[in-house]
């Protein structure tokens, strides 16, 4: 997908980084804007637990909706407006693997893990490369 949100990572360093990050296998590395997402990286176990691309996209796509809705709200109705060195995330078990979504600077960035993966180291790695911390 055309990166439709202004200039963002270059995939291969932040799939270099996130790979360096974590402890575990990384199976969806996707970056996402106010409008559209990239998907940098889709691995054998996430194509084969969907039936189809568009099924992955649509997919992903309710996700980063979902995620941007509720980090603006949060930042909205605590007074604050999203700045660019301020990061949020979230991490929970869906399906049988780590959902990390990590929100910086009005981008996102969602990752597949290992369900054990230590989450912090990715969360900072993430708001580098996503411009914020």
């Amino acid at each position: 997908m055309a990166a439709v949100n202004g200039p963002g990572p270059k995939s291969d360093v932040a799939l270099d980084a996130i790979r360096e990050t974590a402890e575990g296998a990384v199976s969806l590395v996707a970056v996402y804007g106010a409008t559209a997402f990239d998907l940098f990286h889709v691995g054998e176990p996430v194509r084969e637990s969907f039936g189809s691309r568009d099924e992955l996209v649509a997919h992903l796509g309710d996700l980063a909706k979902e995620t941007r809705r509720e980090f603006m709200e949060r930042g909205l109705f605590s007074g604050l407006s999203p700045v660019q060195n301020s990061v949020e995330y979230q991490f929970e078990r869906q399906d049988g693997r780590g959902v990390l979504q990590v929100y910086c600077g009005g981008r996102g960035m969602l990752l597949f893990v290992d369900t054990d993966e230590p989450v912090e180291p990715l969360v900072r790695t993430a708001s580098h490369i996503l411009g914020g911390m």
